[in-house]
């Protein structure tokens, strides 16, 4: 039962009559809203749908981007063998710079 002001007047006021009223207006809401719905209703078997062609794009690049490997392999293989050898040089300033430019870019600081 929704609650409106002639509701929960009733309510207050135990009257019952009221009560039922409600619950009459609430169905007849209910049944003309359905009403509204059924006359909405489509013949599905005269739609037509027709995909653009930017849409079909985006398919395409979601499906690349879906079969893709999640890890680049052969970049993790050859950053390993850089660590391993000692020839792997971490340039501290520029990932400073980088997290304090995407901080403030977040607008949180």
């Amino acid at each position: 039962m929704k609650v409106n002001p002639a509701t929960t007047q009733a309510v207050q006021n135990n009257d019952v009559s009221g009560t039922s009223g409600a619950k009459r207006a609430e169905k007849a809401g209910a049944a003309s809203a359905s009403s509204k719905v059924s006359a909405k209703t489509v013949d599905s078997s005269s739609t037509k749908a027709e995909i653009s062609a930017k849409a079909k794009e985006f398919a395409k690049a979601k499906e690349a981007a879906t079969s893709a490997p999640d890890v680049r392999e052969d970049r993790i293989a050859e950053l390993k063998k850089r660590i391993a050898a000692g020839n792997y040089q971490v340039n501290a300033e520029a990932i400073a710079n980088k997290m304090v430019d995407e901080h403030v870019s977040s607008g949180i600081g």
